[in-house]
């Protein structure tokens, strides 16, 4: 199944393509964030009424050592975090099967629910990389080749929401909570 992870660094991308294991550097913990949008756990129970230092800093140390990337269905998606992210301007277009996909599926609730997944970087290696597409904002001749090269999976459809929360409901997904499955 074709996926896309939005907003990778030029270094970020040679890294991929050198297989190194570790892409994401560590991230100071007073920049890190869970934006709670995600079902994907990202603290234990234990830290829920910590002080958000504490998260903070288990946040960080959790991304370094993981090293998640995190990828979408469509291409949409991974172009909006483009444009929110500065500098961070590379789509990265992996296939995946989908066996893999479903271990480490979640479900983001942005303005509406995506489907979503944080696979570990060990399943991406350059047999899985379709592409690596460079993303300018501006810039319609890129997306007029994207959409050409990508039409199935350029955007979202609205279908997609319910599929989203059908999966909540069938996989008991919550939001950064517990999953009984």
């Amino acid at each position: 199944m074709i996926v896309f992870n939005g907003g990778l660094t030029i270094e970020q991308v040679r890294k991929f393509e050198k297989e190194e294991p570790v892409i994401y550097d560590r991230v100071p913990y007073q920049k890190a964030h869970a934006s709670r949008k995600n079902t994907f756990d990202y603290v234990p129970r234990e830290l829920y009424s910590a002080p958000i230092e504490e998260f903070k800093k288990y946040i960080a140390e959790d991304v370094y050592k993981q090293q998640y990337v995190f990828l979408a269905r469509y291409l949409k998606t991974a172009m909006e975090f483009c444009n929110n992210s500065k500098k961070k301007n590379y789509i990265m277009v992996c296939d995946i099967t989908e066996e893999i996909l479903n271990k480490y599926i979640g479900v983001g609730n942005y303005d509406d629910y995506r489907i979503e997944y944080r696979l570990p970087r060990r399943f991406i290696d350059l047999n899985k990389i379709i592409d690596f597409l460079y993303y300018e904002p501006c810039d319609e001749m890129q997306i007029a080749e994207f959409r050409k090269k990508y039409s199935d999976y350029m955007t979202i459809p609205t279908r997609e929401d319910e599929e989203a929360k059908r999966l909540m409901l069938k996989k008991n997904l919550t939001f950064n909570g517990e999953r009984s499955w």
